[in-house]
């Protein structure tokens, strides 16, 4: 029963290293986004290119989790055999000529939740696992997008502006008050007749 929670234990770290590493992916591409959104619009191509910052820094950052979760990958491995062994052709030829790695075999003990001692191992190391297929081609082809789309957007601010040669002739129109031959009448009453003596005529 203990070696059961003690899986779960180490799965439930396992999982939250993953999440992680898919959140740093997800955080990767909207700053990304969102650089070359603002470069594209305020026309200034150097605000892409440091879009490729952010991008390394989750690059390794990534890299970090991953070997970590490793790491409890093969404690989980070992914690389910019910021994670790570890392999010298796996681990770094320094660290095993120095003796770090004298006990080759071991067991793990109850609720052991230590992954440092399978930190040795090659395809645990932070380099290694940057250059793993689930790292290297999610990152790089951001960069080199990053790059493309600087150099397309620089490209076009360096361009020499075309002039153009316009001839325009502007003529004004002549308003013209045509006024009739016969004279406005203004007429105070509305019926105008010569039997009423109020009225008033009067002509311009």
């Amino acid at each position: 029963m203990s070696k059961e929670k003690h899986l779960e234990f180490i799965q439930g770290v396992i999982n939250r290293h993953n999440s992680n590493s898919f959140m740093l992916k997800g955080w990767a591409i909207t700053i990304a986004s969102a650089l070359y959104a603002l470069g594209g619009t305020i026309n200034q191509p150097f605000v892409i290119f440091i879009a490729l910052i952010p991008i390394f820094l989750f690059w390794g950052l990534d890299a970090f989790y991953l070997a970590n979760e490793r790491c409890f990958v093969d404690l989980y491995s070992s914690v389910a055999k019910g021994k670790y062994s570890i392999q010298t052709k796996r681990i770094f030829k320094k660290e095993f000529v120095d003796g770090k790695t004298d006990l080759k075999t071991g067991e793990i003990p109850d609720f052991e939740m230590n992954f440092k001692r399978f930190k040795i191992w090659k395809d645990n190391h932070c380099w290694q696992v940057a250059k793993s297929n689930t790292i290297l081609w999610f990152y790089l082809p951001l960069s080199i997008t990053s790059i493309l789309v600087f150099a397309v957007l620089l490209t076009i601010n360096t361009n020499d502006p075309k002039t153009f040669n316009v001839k325009a002739k502007i003529e004004t129109d002549t308003l013209r008050l045509k006024m009739n031959e016969n004279p406005y009448e203004i007429i105070n009453n509305i019926y105008n007749t010569e039997k009423q003596t109020d009225s008033l005529k009067t002509t311009n």
